[in-house]
């Protein structure tokens, strides 16, 4: 009888076994969330280093790489020159600085003495564009397509070989959209 009452008692630990390794190894759906790798990008309008605005709509027909990065971010200095050699190969990046408490002068001071990879830098002081867009943190990076759409995410600094991955997705959505790379800079 005791017998019996224990393999009865393995039975849900069993099924919660099977389910659980089910769920480990089962292939992953197409996710409907935020994070979902193709999902519509925040219609942003933010304001800019400069003082003016970036708006989502000002790339509208065009491919851009939007970049989450702050200056206290030591992963996001590790990436920096990976993103001008990438700007210098023709990849049109917005930056949004996001959360930063050093202040807009630090960035402006950090972009002058390590070069400046972004065609404009957004402001994010509250994080809300950072969470409209589904960051989970610093640096993040988005390409967004020609019609506003995420088509790919990257969680982390980039390094040479994600640079060159993403740079091709670039190229990619530059021909759908019926573009062609802008030239590299002289000496670049």
């Amino acid at each position: 009888m005791k017998r019996g009452i224990a393999l009865l008692a393995l039975i849900p630990f069993s099924l919660l076994l099977v389910v659980s390794l089910w769920l480990l190894t089962r292939p992953n759906p197409e996710p409907a969330s935020f994070t979902s790798p193709t999902r519509p990008a925040p219609n942003f309008d933010v304001a800019t280093l400069d003082g003016e605005q970036v708006r989502l709509a000002d790339f509208k027909g065009r491919p851009v790489l939007v970049n989450i990065w702050a200056t206290w971010c030591a992963p996001c200095k590790l990436e920096h020159p990976v993103l001008v050699d990438m700007a210098g190969k023709g990849v049109e990046i917005v930056g949004i600085l996001y959360k930063d408490p050093n202040g807009e002068d630090a960035a402006r001071e950090l972009l002058v003495r390590e070069g400046n990879p972004f065609a404009r830098v957004g402001l994010d002081p509250s994080g809300d564009l950072g969470i409209a867009i589904g960051i989970g943190g610093v640096p993040e990076s988005f390409l967004i397509d020609a019609n506003g759409m995420i088509v790919k995410t990257h969680r982390s600094y980039f390094d040479d070989r994600s640079a060159a991955d993403f740079m091709a997705a670039y190229q990619a959505e530059l021909a759908k959209a019926g573009l062609t790379p802008a030239p590299a800079p002289a000496g670049g």
